[in-house]
């Protein structure tokens, strides 16, 4: 299934800097922004509903980015896009993680306090 998910055997047809700044790091902050910002107004199943959406959202620009990484004039851009996009799903996923288990601890936000 892993390998399913990387095979690029169908590469994307939009330009990488696009999927990379536009959808991957701009909207991909501002849904974790929005994360954070009802951290301490969501009950603890809905925040971490929340947590499940921003990750199958992380997984989805990663395969997109997977894909549409060869859409470049240099191939080491594509890479580095894959590494970097790579880094930020590890990222989330530990973040989303520790979030969710302390919202269901009742613990607040330590720099929001």
């Amino acid at each position: 299934m892993i390998q399913a998910f990387f095979d690029d055997s169908t590469p994307g047809r939009r330009r990488l800097a696009t999927v990379f700044w536009r959808d991957g790091v701009l909207v991909s902050h501002l849904l974790f922004a929005a994360l954070l910002g009802t951290y301490g107004y969501l009950p603890a199943p809905a925040f971490a509903a929340f947590a499940v959406l921003f990750l199958c959202y992380t997984a989805w620009i990663m395969r997109s980015i997977w894909l549409n990484a060869g859409n470049v004039d240099r191939a080491e851009w594509g890479s580095m896009a894959r590494v970097l996009t790579i880094g930020w799903t590890i990222n989330a996923v530990v973040v989303c993680l520790f979030l969710t288990l302390a919202k269901w601890d009742n613990q607040p936000l330590q720099f929001w306090s």
